[in-house]
């Protein structure tokens, strides 16, 4: 594990306490990150632990630090599925979720060089409390307030094999199938 990653997961386990969100010692020690094979943690990344996951439901708890962005990317139709549907609520912090559409503002913040990569430009700011759900095969992004945020991600498919990320650098996010609770 690096310095940055380290560093990543104890901030991430003390704005975890920071919400008041109950988690357990040994939860807290699963805090793992992901830079989304783009070796941009700092931007693009996040820190996570699944909670709960079966083969139909996933439960995540997500840490952004101030600013961090999750990578544009969509959960497209496969097999017999329309795709996933991810509903994200804000425990701590301010949390902003991206989704196809236009906006009006010229202040939309992008990591260095990757504007190409981020199309989506709905923006839905949650507060504490709120939440969003994002329909299936909907391109979106997610990205952290100055402060950061604590968010939980409740999804209806765990494996993340079928997301496409927009920036073709991007590896995604693998998770071990293995993991999986019957």
């Amino acid at each position: 594990m690096t310095v940055i990653e380290r560093n990543a997961i104890e901030m991430a386990q003390s704005l975890v306490l920071r919400s008041g969100f109950p988690i357990g010692e040994a939860e807290l020690k699963t805090l793992q990150t992901n830079d989304f094979g783009l070796n941009n943690f700092e931007h693009e990344g996040f820190v996570f632990t699944d909670l709960l996951r079966t083969p139909f439901v996933r439960m995540t708890l997500m840490v952004f630090l101030p600013g961090q962005t999750l990578p544009q990317h969509k959960h497209p139709p496969h097999e017999d599925s329309p795709g996933k549907e991810e509903s994200v609520r804000t425990l701590w912090g301010q949390f902003k979720v991206y989704v196809e559409g236009d906006s009006h503002r010229q202040d939309l913040v992008f990591p260095e060089s990757k504007e190409p990569y981020y199309t989506a430009r709905k923006e839905t700011v949650l507060e504490v409390n709120e939440q969003f759900s994002v329909p299936p095969d909907t391109a979106h992004w997610f990205q952290a307030g100055p402060e950061g945020a604590v968010v939980l991600a409740v999804q209806n498919r765990v494996n993340e094999d079928y997301n496409q990320f927009y920036d073709p650098q991007s590896t995604g996010c693998p998770i071990p199938q293995n993991n999986i609770q019957d």
